[in-house]
Order: structure tokens, then sequence, then C-alpha cells
């Protein structure tokens, strides 16, 4: 089965574009033919990665052209034209896959994010015509998935979804959770729906180091109103992310799945997260822990108990750097990887019956 996974159009080689380039990276390991076709924004921030079978373009149209542009892609791309499936990652890729019925593969809308946009992140008029674009393509898809459950009920209004979590490369274990001399850190791209005011708020009423790491449409506002005891680093590679941490803190307002967080877990970084981040449940199974370190922001008092309590006491970040390595081993990007490949012929069972 010749699969190949779509990613258009891409703002910022992170989420999406690293786990593109990862999935094909484990299937091809594997001696699957997967490829990956990867559209990027001009000047998307981070570096581009060069791996077998992915292929990285550029696309600057904007507006009601960016989904005829994301059809001339596929419709021009070897790897799409001789692929058995087309997994989708991204809502724009979904719609133009969705109209192009002149190709012969089998559509999946792999959903990793919200696929339509939040009320005031949008127009009203612009949200309920992506909305309706949106809904269209998901009903005509062959399958969707969800990467989490939180998001899987999101696009269940629409179409109901298979859940296939998303899965990171696996990484070693940096922290026991021993040490609480190092920052609090939180990681993300720099928009409000990843909550970044929340967490300035956050540093500003913490005794203790903290450490941004990321980038994105508020990097200016955050560099004015950062507090002095903010670090902002930018990006940088995962390891070099955690390997100090005391603290993982995602403050985000929606997050559908949550690579950074667990890549942390994985790291044995003791985690305190949003319970709007769909792979908390995940990743905090404990119903104590999950009590205390899965949090709603509209709370905010609880967040600096939460986290003043981490730093505090050393056996409670053990405890929990323990509890999330071991629920972290089950995310590992081979085994999404083996989800879809589950489902996938599950699907051409039903096909072929």
């Amino acid at each position: 089965m010749k699969v190949c996974l779509v990613a258009a159009p891409v703002t910022a080689r992170s989420g999406v574009y690293r786990s593109c380039v990862d999935l094909v990276a484990s299937a091809r390991s594997r001696g699957l033919d997967w490829t990956g076709e990867i559209a990027v924004r001009p000047g998307a921030a981070g570096a581009s990665v060069e791996a077998e079978g992915v292929r990285e373009t550029q696309l600057s149209e904007h507006g009601r052209a960016v989904v005829p542009a994301i059809r001339g892609l596929l419709r021009a791309s070897p790897a799409v034209r001789g692929a058995d499936v087309v997994i989708t990652l991204i809502s724009q890729s979904d719609m133009a896959m969705a109209s192009c019925r002149d190709l012969a593969a089998k559509h999946v809308a792999w959903v990793r994010g919200l696929p339509w946009p939040d009320r005031g992140e949008q127009t009203f008029p612009r949200r309920l015509l992506l909305r309706r674009l949106e809904a269209r393509a998901l009903r005509r898809a062959d399958d969707v998935w969800a990467t989490s459950s939180i998001l899987a009920r999101s696009v269940a209004e629409v179409r109901l979804p298979c859940l296939v979590p998303a899965g990171v490369p696996s990484r070693p274990r940096l922290s026991t959770g021993e040490s609480a001399e190092g920052p609090i850190v939180w990681a993300g791209r720099l928009t409000a729906d990843k909550g970044v005011s929340e967490f300035l708020e956050l540093a500003r009423t913490i005794d203790h180091p903290a450490r941004l790491q990321g980038a994105g449409p508020l990097d200016g506002l955050v560099r004015r109103t950062a507090p002095s005891s903010l670090e902002i680093a930018g990006w940088g590679a995962p390891d070099s992310l955690w390997h100090d941490a005391a603290v993982y803190v995602s403050t985000s307002r929606r997050e559908a799945y949550g690579r950074c967080a667990v890549e942390a877990a994985q790291a044995g970084v003791p985690l305190v997260l949003s319970d709007q981040v769909g792979v908390g449940p995940q990743l905090i199974t404990d119903p104590d822990l999950r009590r205390r370190f899965l949090l709603p922001l509209a709370r905010p008092h609880l967040w600096g108990t939460a986290i003043e309590g981490l730093l505090s006491d050393r056996r409670l970040r053990r405890r929990l750097s323990d509890h999330v390595v071991a629920n972290a081993s089950s995310l590992s990007i081979h085994g999404s990887v083996d989800l879809a490949l589950e489902r996938l012929h599950q699907s051409a069972e039903r096909v072929l019956s």
C-alpha cells in the first residue's frame, strides 16, 4: 500500500511539519512505501529537514487562492498520483483533496487541530464559510481520524472520527524529577490559542526562573511584556528544551494533541497542563495527579499552587516524573504508524467486503 502524507500550508516547521517527517521516516524504516508532500509558507520558522521520501515546497497563495494552489500541488506530485491512500494533515489540504475527483487514491483526513477557526480567531462570516467547506471535505473523505479524544468530540459534530494519536519519536529520559533548580519551561508556537498571555502572568507571580521556548506571531508582544525572570529562548532541538527543566507547563486554550507535552514526559519532566491539552488525559491517568496537575485555565490560583507544590516536594516530583514517563512510552511515533496501518487495513477490508 503506497501512502502519501500531505501537509499544506505549513506556517512553521514545528508540530505538523515534524510529525509528517517523523511518520514517513518511521514507516520507511520498516520497508513501507510512505512519502510526504509538505508546502510551507515563505519565511516559515524553523530549519528545513531533508528526509528520504519527503518533498518540501513553498506555498505563497492566501485567501481563496490557497485551496486551488494545493489542488495544483496534488495533481503535479508524482507521490500523490502514485499513492493508494493520501492522508491530509491540514484542513486546507482536506478541502483540496476532497475536490480532486480525478485522483484515484483513497482519502483519509487525519485531523490534527480544530479544523475550523474558533470564536475570536476570524469574523463570524469567515468562520461559518470555513466550517462549511471543511465539513463538506470531511464528509467526502473515505475515512477521518483524530489525534485525541478532545478533538474527536469536536469533529464528531460533522463526522465521527477514529482515534489515531499522533505520536512522537522516542527520546531518552533526562530527568527523574529529583532537582527543582532548573527553570519552569513553556514551549510552543507564540499564538493566543497556546495561552502565551496566561503563561506570562504565571511567570510574574511565581518566584522561580522560567523559560519560554518558541516563536510565532506574538513574538514582539511577548518580548515587550515579559517579566525579567523569564528567558525568551526561541526554538531549539527537542533534547535542549528539557535537559534542565524542573517543570513543563502548558497553558494552552486549545491543543488538539500536545507534542511538546509528550516530549517533556518522555524526558521525565514533571508536567502541569491545561485541561484543554488533548494528550493530557493519556499522560496523567492517576486520579489524584490528574486533579492536581491537569487544570482549568479559568482557575489561575490552582496553577500557582500546583507549581509551587511541585517545586517544594521532591517526592511528588519523582512520583509525577515516573508516572508520565510510563504513560509516554505508549505514545511513540512507531505506535502511531502501527495504529494508522491497522486502521488502513480495516478500511480496505470494509471496501472489499
